[in-house]
C-alpha cells in the first residue's frame, strides 16, 4: 500500500521529536552542520577540495557535496532542545550516482524497477539509544512511497578504515542478509575488497546500530565492501525492497 510522506517543510509530530522533509537551504545548512559534527570531528572524515567532503563547506564547519541540492533532507529535531538544533539526518535523492562511485548496480538496474538513494544518515550522541534512528528511518520511508519507489539503495559505514577490525561483523553480515543475486551490490573501484569466510552470530555485536535498523525492516546487503579512506569509513551497500518492509510500526 503506497503511504504519502510529509512534504517539504512540513513538519511531523513524533514522540519526542519533530521530523521534517525538506530543501530548505537554512535547514539543509543545519544538517550539515551535525554532518560535519559526526563525519568529521567525530569520525575523522578528511575534507578534500573536490572529494566526497567538501573542502568548502568543511571550512565553514558545514559537511556537503554536489549531491546535496538534489535531494530531499531527513531532519529531526528535539522540541524540548531547541538549542540543539539537528539531531538527526539523512538525504534522499532519486538518482544513484553516489552509490555507483563504490558499488556496482547492474544487478539491480536490470530489474528495471524504480530506484532512489539513501545516505549521510547520521545522529548526534545523544540521541543513538532512544528512538532517534527509528523515527529517521520511518522519515525516509515516507519520502520513498510519496515517490512511489520499489528499490532504495545507499552505503552504510562501519566506523574506521580499518578492514581487519570490522572482519567479523562483516562477515557475519554477509551470511545473514546477503542480497539475491538478482538484485545483488557488488564493491567495484580501487577501495573495493572481497569479503570472505564465516563469524559467530556474535559477530553482529560488531555492526553498527542504525545498519542493524535497515536489516530488521528487511534490508539486505551486497557482495563485497569498500573502503572509503577519505570518510574513514569501510562501507557496505544496503538495499532495501520496499515490498518487504517488515519492522513494526513502519508503512508497508
Amino acid at each position: 500500500m503506497r503511504v504519502g510522506g510529509p512534504g517539504p517543510n512540513q513538519p511531523v509530530m513524533q514522540p519526542g521529536l519533530t521530523l521534517t522533509v525538506t530543501r530548505d537551504p537554512d535547514a539543509i545548512r543545519e544538517a550539515r552542520r551535525l554532518r560535519h559534527a559526526v563525519f568529521v570531528e567525530e569520525l575523522g572524515a578528511v575534507p578534500t577540495a573536490g572529494g566526497p567532503v567538501a573542502g568548502g563547506l568543511a571550512g565553514e564547519g558545514l559537511e556537503g557535496d554536489d549531491f546535496d541540492a538534489d535531494c530531499d533532507h531527513v531532519i529531526l529535531r528535539d522540541p524540548a532542545d531547541p538549542a540543539a538544533g539537528v539531531v538527526a539526518t539523512l538525504r534522499v535523492g532519486l538518482g544513484t550516482a553516489y552509490t555507483e562511485q563504490e558499488f556496482d548496480l547492474s544487478a539491480l538496474k536490470s530489474a528495471g524497477r524504480p530506484l532512489a538513494e539513501a545516505g549521510r544518515a547520521c545522529l548526534h550522541p545523544a540521541y543513538r539509544n532512544g528512538m532517534a534512528g527509528f523515527i529517521l528511518f520511518k522519515g525516509l520511508l515516507n519520502v520513498l512511497h510519496s515517490h512511489d519507489i520499489a528499490f532504495a539503495v545507499g552505503t552504510a559505514s562501519f566506523p574506521g578504515a580499518d578492514l581487519t577490525r570490522h572482519l567479523p561483523g562483516l562477515r557475519r553480515l554477509r551470511h545473514a542478509a546477503l542480497a539475491p543475486e538478482s538484485l545483488r551490490p557488488v564493491a567495484h573501484g580501487d577501495g573495493a575488497v572481497v569479503i570472505e569466510g564465516e563469524a559467530p552470530r556474535s559477530a553482529m555485536a560488531g555492526v553498527p546500530a542504525l545498519i542493524k535498523t535497515y536489516l530488521r525492516a528487511g534490508a539486505q546487503v551486497g557482495d563485497g565492501a569498500y573502503i572509503d579512506r577519505a570518510f574513514n569509513t569501510v562501507d557496505v551497500c544496503m538495499v532495501l525492497d520496499l515490498s518487504r518492509v517488515a519492522l513494526p510500526g513502519l508503512p508497508r
